[in-house]
């Protein structure tokens, strides 16, 4: 196998893609200087010249998180053929959502290395939304792409025998043990918790929140509804007021609908909270901002809802078509499915050995990002232990705003 770096890559390309001019090319790594580089496993490359740009994405033994994790832990020792299933994935769901997936130009499986776009014209939602930001029509755009490749990918829509090639062909079961480990039993290094975090541990470990997280996790495990991304959040996707490129899918696998819009919520509720305790310009922007990330939670799971419910309605097999009263349960359980999964990163995050997400690193006074955190991790067991009660966009919202309120009430209280 190849191994890539900075000296190799331009050989590398001039041989297995030779479509792609390389006169003047410079090559950059990208990680190393990133300002959100946070669970990056691959190494990735930038390669310009005058007359474009191409990323080149290389699976190794080794992770990029070596340092992070225990290396001998075969739990974190992805396999490397991740990326050709990444590949394919991408593939795949540029032909249902072709604006919202970057291009793909080849793969070498031989040496776990593919090639696509390079989509830095826009800028990762994570660092925008921490800069307070508000990008225009984002959780509207993201709804209909998780909507649009569940639906098309699911058992409603495909010819079954179709539906069930598609869940063999991708198992992907090492890159789901690291979500099913790491994720849901929190089976993180706690010895390497963040010390502003390290009390979190005996409330994340709880006896009712471990219970409920297996049963979580052993629906994540054993439900086949449609093909899921399994790892959207805030730094996958790139944005701007008009359109969204979604990377990384090497989690591919077929899952729960409602876990890919509990972790893409996770993301939002986290910028929520370091909102409410990260500085602002003026109170007011700081209030216009929370209004903005509460509205886009309310249309992230209200516009999904609906855009499923007039797929069934239009493209559904018929046996479904015929019983819209299984279609409407259908949609609205997808509701507290999605506020348990989000759950799982609100809790996990706050303790991972890979360190904080930007919009709570950014946070300079440690006090307030102490808060912020504490806030986030509340509202991840609220939303889990009355995940049952939460049963629309509205409810979604008011958990948050009442969670928001209960701590600010025993902040006070102290």
């Amino acid at each position: 196998m190849i191994v890539l770096d900075k000296t190799n890559l331009i050989p590398y390309l001039q041989q297995h893609y030779p479509a792609f001019d390389t006169s003047g090319a410079v090559v950059s790594a990208i990680g190393d200087d990133a300002e959100d580089s946070q669970g990056l496993i691959n190494y990735v490359y930038r390669v310009r010249t005058g007359k474009g740009s191409l990323i080149v994405k290389q699976a190794r033994a080794n992770m990029r998180l070596d340092d992070d994790v225990d290396a001998t832990d075969a739990s974190y020792c992805p396999p490397q053929d991740r990326n050709w299933s990444e590949y394919l994935s991408m593939k795949l769901r540029r032909a249902i959502t072709p604006d919202c997936v970057p291009q793909v130009y080849c793969a070498d499986r031989d040496n776990h290395v593919f090639l696509m776009e390079d989509v830095s014209y826009l800028k990762p939602a994570r660092a925008q939304l921490a800069r307070g930001t508000a990008i225009d029509g984002l959780a509207d755009r993201v709804a209909r792409f998780l909507c649009d490749n569940h639906f098309y990918t699911s058992e409603f829509y495909l010819d079954t025998q179709e539906f069930r090639e598609l869940d063999r062909r991708f198992v992907n079961t090492g890159m789901r043990a690291i979500m099913e480990n790491w994720l849901f039993l929190r089976d993180t290094p706690t010895h390497k918790c963040p010390a502003l975090t390290r009390h979190f541990l005996p409330h994340i470990f709880a006896d009712d929140v471990v219970v409920q997280s297996h049963l979580l996790r052993h629906k994540y495990m054993n439900s086949t509804q449609a093909f899921i991304h399994s790892d959207v959040h805030t730094s996958n996707i790139f944005a701007d007021a008009s359109q969204i490129k979604v990377i990384d899918m090497e989690y591919t696998f077929a899952g729960p609908m409602a876990y890919d819009l509990g972790y893409f919520l996770a993301s939002l509720v986290s910028q929520y909270c370091s909102a409410a305790f990260r500085p602002f310009p003026s109170q007011g922007e700081r209030d216009d901002f929370k209004r903005y990330l509460l509205a886009s939670i309310h249309t992230l799971v209200d516009g999904y809802q609906k855009r499923f419910a007039a797929h069934w309605d239009d493209e559904a097999k018929a046996v479904y078509r015929a019983c819209p009263g299984f279609r409407d349960a259908f949609v609205e359980g997808l509701v507290p499915d999605a506020a348990g999964y989000a759950a799982m990163p609100m809790f996990t995050l706050c303790v991972s050995s890979f360190g904080f997400t930007q919009e709570f690193e950014i946070i300079p006074d440690e006090a307030l990002k102490l808060h912020a955190l504490q806030l986030y991790c509340s509202l991840g067991r609220r939303f889990l232990m009355d995940r049952e009660r939460i049963r629309t966009p509205e409810d979604m919202v008011a958990a948050i705003l009442d969670g928001e309120r209960e701590y600010l009430r025993c902040v006070r209280q102290k």
